[in-house]
Protein backbone atom coordinates (compact mmCIF):
# COMPACT_ATOMS: atom_id res chain seq x y z
CA UNK A 1 0.00 0.00 0.00
CA UNK A 2 2.28 2.88 -1.07
CA UNK A 3 0.32 6.18 -0.84
CA UNK A 4 -0.31 8.30 2.11
CA UNK A 5 -1.60 12.08 1.87
CA UNK A 6 -1.32 13.96 4.99
CA UNK A 7 -1.71 17.97 4.80
CA UNK A 8 0.24 18.39 8.22
CA UNK A 9 2.71 15.95 7.95
CA UNK A 10 3.54 17.43 4.67
CA UNK A 11 3.53 21.28 5.73
CA UNK A 12 5.96 20.60 8.16
CA UNK A 13 8.21 19.74 5.66
CA UNK A 14 8.71 23.31 4.77
CA UNK A 15 8.45 24.36 7.75
CA UNK A 16 11.60 22.43 9.39
CA UNK A 17 13.55 23.13 6.26
CA UNK A 18 12.72 27.04 5.99
CA UNK A 19 16.10 28.75 7.43
CA UNK A 20 17.81 25.51 8.39
CA UNK A 21 20.63 23.68 7.33
CA UNK A 22 21.31 19.85 5.91
CA UNK A 23 22.62 19.34 9.18
CA UNK A 24 19.74 21.29 11.44
CA UNK A 25 17.09 18.72 9.17
CA UNK A 26 18.75 15.58 9.52
CA UNK A 27 18.35 15.54 13.28
CA UNK A 28 14.44 16.38 12.59
CA UNK A 29 14.02 13.91 9.41
CA UNK A 30 14.73 10.64 11.45
CA UNK A 31 11.49 11.89 13.86
CA UNK A 32 9.33 12.70 11.05
CA UNK A 33 10.50 9.21 9.51
CA UNK A 34 9.11 7.16 12.81
CA UNK A 35 6.14 9.18 12.68
CA UNK A 36 5.16 8.82 9.03
CA UNK A 37 6.30 4.56 9.01
CA UNK A 38 3.91 4.57 12.44
CA UNK A 39 1.18 5.28 10.66
CA UNK A 40 1.69 3.00 7.63
CA UNK A 41 -1.65 1.25 8.03
CA UNK A 42 -2.83 4.43 6.61
CA UNK A 43 -1.25 4.02 3.45
CA UNK A 44 -3.83 2.88 0.56
CA UNK A 45 -3.00 1.19 -2.56
CA UNK A 46 -4.67 3.69 -5.40
CA UNK A 47 -5.43 7.57 -4.50
CA UNK A 48 -9.17 7.57 -4.51
CA UNK A 49 -11.52 10.02 -5.86
CA UNK A 50 -9.66 11.59 -8.87
CA UNK A 51 -6.21 10.55 -10.32
CA UNK A 52 -4.57 13.41 -8.47
CA UNK A 53 -6.36 14.30 -5.52
CA UNK A 54 -3.46 16.07 -3.78
CA UNK A 55 -3.30 19.28 -6.05
CA UNK A 56 -4.59 21.26 -7.76
CA UNK A 57 -4.67 23.47 -11.26
CA UNK A 58 -2.99 27.15 -11.51
CA UNK A 59 -2.53 28.90 -14.28
CA UNK A 60 1.22 30.77 -14.15
CA UNK A 61 2.68 33.20 -16.79
CA UNK A 62 0.18 31.98 -19.22
CA UNK A 63 0.89 28.09 -18.74
CA UNK A 64 -0.77 25.47 -17.07
CA UNK A 65 0.75 24.29 -14.55
CA UNK A 66 -0.20 22.01 -11.07
CA UNK A 67 0.52 22.87 -7.36
CA UNK A 68 0.69 20.43 -4.89
CA UNK A 69 -1.94 20.95 -2.49
CA UNK A 70 -2.11 18.40 0.15
CA UNK A 71 1.41 16.69 -0.09
CA UNK A 72 2.00 13.15 -0.82
CA UNK A 73 3.92 10.96 0.67
CA UNK A 74 4.89 7.60 -1.41
CA UNK A 75 6.51 4.32 0.11
CA UNK A 76 8.89 2.57 -2.21
CA UNK A 77 9.69 -1.12 -0.93
CA UNK A 78 11.67 -1.93 -3.80
CA UNK A 79 14.84 -0.35 -1.91
CA UNK A 80 16.34 -1.88 1.00
CA UNK A 81 15.72 -0.10 3.67
CA UNK A 82 12.43 0.93 2.30
CA UNK A 83 11.99 4.39 2.23
CA UNK A 84 9.15 7.58 1.93
CA UNK A 85 9.44 9.96 -0.29
CA UNK A 86 7.85 13.09 0.45
CA UNK A 87 6.15 15.74 -1.93
CA UNK A 88 5.50 18.85 0.00
CA UNK A 89 2.57 21.16 -0.53
CA UNK A 90 3.16 24.50 -2.58
CA UNK A 91 5.38 22.63 -5.26
CA UNK A 92 4.43 23.61 -8.80
CA UNK A 93 4.86 20.69 -11.01
CA UNK A 94 3.85 20.08 -14.71
CA UNK A 95 2.73 16.38 -14.13
CA UNK A 96 4.63 14.65 -16.54
CA UNK A 97 6.46 16.46 -18.80
CA UNK A 98 4.66 15.27 -22.46
CA UNK A 99 5.43 17.06 -25.48
CA UNK A 100 1.96 18.69 -26.90
CA UNK A 101 2.26 16.43 -29.93
CA UNK A 102 2.62 13.68 -27.63
CA UNK A 103 -0.68 14.25 -25.14
CA UNK A 104 -3.12 12.69 -27.80
CA UNK A 105 -1.51 9.39 -26.58
CA UNK A 106 -0.23 10.14 -22.78
CA UNK A 107 -1.68 13.06 -21.11
CA UNK A 108 -0.13 15.25 -18.58
CA UNK A 109 -2.31 13.78 -16.02
CA UNK A 110 -3.75 10.41 -14.74
CA UNK A 111 -2.88 7.73 -13.27
CA UNK A 112 0.62 8.24 -13.69
CA UNK A 113 -0.21 11.28 -11.83
CA UNK A 114 1.34 10.66 -8.62
CA UNK A 115 4.33 9.31 -9.75
CA UNK A 116 5.01 11.88 -12.10
CA UNK A 117 4.80 14.52 -9.22
CA UNK A 118 7.12 12.52 -7.12
CA UNK A 119 9.89 12.07 -10.01
CA UNK A 120 9.34 16.00 -10.25
CA UNK A 121 10.20 17.01 -6.82
CA UNK A 122 13.26 14.39 -6.46
CA UNK A 123 14.49 16.12 -9.94
CA UNK A 124 13.81 19.56 -8.48
CA UNK A 125 15.76 19.19 -5.11
CA UNK A 126 18.83 16.85 -6.30
CA UNK A 127 22.12 18.98 -6.58
CA UNK A 128 24.10 17.03 -8.97
CA UNK A 129 27.44 15.94 -7.83
CA UNK A 130 30.41 16.90 -9.81
CA UNK A 131 31.44 13.45 -10.20
CA UNK A 132 29.98 11.77 -13.42
CA UNK A 133 29.54 8.04 -11.59
CA UNK A 134 27.24 9.75 -8.58
CA UNK A 135 25.42 11.93 -10.65
CA UNK A 136 24.26 8.96 -12.51
CA UNK A 137 23.32 6.84 -9.70
CA UNK A 138 21.25 9.23 -7.98
CA UNK A 139 19.63 10.54 -10.97
CA UNK A 140 18.91 6.73 -12.00
CA UNK A 141 17.53 5.86 -8.31
CA UNK A 142 15.03 8.86 -8.75
CA UNK A 143 13.78 7.70 -12.18
CA UNK A 144 13.60 3.82 -10.72
CA UNK A 145 11.09 4.95 -8.24
CA UNK A 146 9.13 6.95 -10.84
CA UNK A 147 9.22 3.56 -12.98
CA UNK A 148 7.70 1.66 -9.45
CA UNK A 149 5.14 3.99 -8.64
CA UNK A 150 3.61 3.77 -11.57
CA UNK A 151 3.72 0.35 -11.56
CA UNK A 152 1.89 0.75 -8.12
CA UNK A 153 -0.17 3.09 -9.44
CA UNK A 154 -1.57 0.91 -11.93
CA UNK A 155 -0.62 2.41 -15.12
CA UNK A 156 -0.31 0.41 -18.00
CA UNK A 157 3.29 -1.88 -19.27
CA UNK A 158 3.03 0.08 -21.96
CA UNK A 159 2.55 3.67 -21.33
CA UNK A 160 5.03 3.02 -17.95
CA UNK A 161 7.79 1.98 -20.65
CA UNK A 162 7.06 5.11 -22.61
CA UNK A 163 7.34 7.99 -19.78
CA UNK A 164 10.15 5.92 -18.25
CA UNK A 165 12.05 6.18 -21.41
CA UNK A 166 11.30 9.55 -21.79
CA UNK A 167 12.94 10.56 -18.70
CA UNK A 168 15.86 8.39 -19.48
CA UNK A 169 16.13 10.05 -22.47
CA UNK A 170 15.24 13.41 -21.87
CA UNK A 171 15.48 14.22 -18.26
CA UNK A 172 19.58 15.06 -17.87
CA UNK A 173 18.92 19.28 -18.16
CA UNK A 174 16.38 19.60 -15.35
CA UNK A 175 17.73 16.82 -13.03
CA UNK A 176 18.25 19.39 -9.83
CA UNK A 177 18.27 22.57 -12.24
CA UNK A 178 17.49 25.65 -10.08
CA UNK A 179 14.69 26.57 -12.62
CA UNK A 180 12.31 23.10 -11.17
CA UNK A 181 12.76 24.57 -7.41
CA UNK A 182 9.13 26.31 -7.44
CA UNK A 183 6.96 26.98 -4.83
CA UNK A 184 3.40 28.72 -5.19
CA UNK A 185 2.54 31.83 -1.82
CA UNK A 186 -0.36 29.89 -0.30
CA UNK A 187 -1.34 33.78 0.76
CA UNK A 188 -1.47 34.94 -3.03
CA UNK A 189 -1.68 32.23 -5.76
CA UNK A 190 -0.31 34.01 -7.97
CA UNK A 191 3.05 34.46 -6.84
CA UNK A 192 6.34 32.25 -6.73
CA UNK A 193 8.01 31.89 -3.43
CA UNK A 194 11.83 32.81 -3.16
CA UNK A 195 13.07 29.24 -3.60
CA UNK A 196 16.43 31.23 -1.71
CA UNK A 197 14.24 30.84 1.24
CA UNK A 198 14.87 27.04 1.48
CA UNK A 199 18.42 25.25 2.37
CA UNK A 200 18.44 22.40 -0.52
CA UNK A 201 20.21 19.98 1.35
CA UNK A 202 17.70 20.60 4.34
CA UNK A 203 14.69 19.91 1.63
CA UNK A 204 16.45 16.79 0.46
CA UNK A 205 16.94 15.33 4.14
CA UNK A 206 13.16 15.25 4.46
CA UNK A 207 12.60 13.90 1.06
CA UNK A 208 13.73 10.23 0.80
CA UNK A 209 13.56 8.93 4.17
CA UNK A 210 14.82 5.31 5.51
CA UNK A 211 12.04 2.94 7.45
CA UNK A 212 13.83 3.84 11.13
CA UNK A 213 13.94 0.16 12.13
CA UNK A 214 15.94 -1.38 9.12
CA UNK A 215 18.32 1.11 9.68
CA UNK A 216 19.33 -0.18 12.83
CA UNK A 217 19.29 -3.60 12.18
CA UNK A 218 21.85 -2.22 9.74
CA UNK A 219 23.86 -0.70 11.69
CA UNK A 220 24.15 -4.21 14.12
Amino acid sequence: MPFLVDEELCRRVLASAKGASGAQAGLAARDLAEEIFGREDRFVTALADSPVPFSIELRQAGAKNFVVRSGLIYLHVKSRPNVAVIAPPHFVTDHASVPAFLRGIVPQSGAHSAAAVLHDWLYAVAEPPKQQTRFRKERFRADRIFLEAMRTSGVGASRRSLLYRGVRLFGVMGFGAASELRFIDPAAPDRLIDPALFDKAALRAFTILPRPDQMEKRKR
